[in-house]
């Protein structure tokens, strides 16, 4: 009788779990996808619509919103960024969610994944947290109030010989 309770007590607590849709490889990876490949990611192997295209001169920028009820509060937007001297394109993805758990989770994801904080602190709104590593900075923001937080990847820019 014990076992049914306890496994009719672990389904019912299982039934309002949410997982989060993107880890910090992923963001980190659709950095360096082009526009076909992080909308194929995005909206087949994630859960995840298109919700508007921004055209902003030489860039095309496209707005992502999760349609799964656990992904509703997520949204990401892909193809932003800027043009290096040189005339490279450095990608820039942003991961916004009103799950603060979520913000929580990459921010313990990112030394594991390599990245160093170069900086913690906070303004009057929110506290904000810098990663970097060789390839990509990371910039973390998590709202005081705890509403939400937004987690930015920028590639680097750097020169091979």
């Amino acid at each position: 009788m014990r076992k049914i309770l306890v496994v009719l007590l672990l389904v019912y607590c299982g039934m309002d779990v949410q997982a989060q849709s993107l880890s910090l490889s992923d963001l980190t990876n659709m950095a360096t996808f082009d526009m076909g490949r992080a909308n194929v990611f995005l909206t087949q192997g994630k859960p995840f619509k298109q919700i508007y295209m921004e055209d902003k001169g030489k860039l095309v920028i496209h707005h992502y919103k999760g349609v799964t009820p656990a992904s509703k509060s997520e949204t990401v937007i892909v193809g932003d960024g800027f043009v290096t001297a040189s005339g490279t394109l450095l990608h820039t993805v942003t991961y916004t969610s009103t799950q603060t758990k979520y913000i929580l989770n990459l921010i313990a994801q990112a030394p594991a994944s390599g990245f160093n904080r170069n900086f913690l602190g906070a303004d009057q709104y929110r506290k904000i947290y810098v990663y970097a590593n060789t390839l990509y900075t990371l910039r973390i923001f998590l709202n005081l109030d705890n509403t939400a937080g937004t987690v930015e990847v920028k590639q680097n820019d750097f020169v091979t010989y």
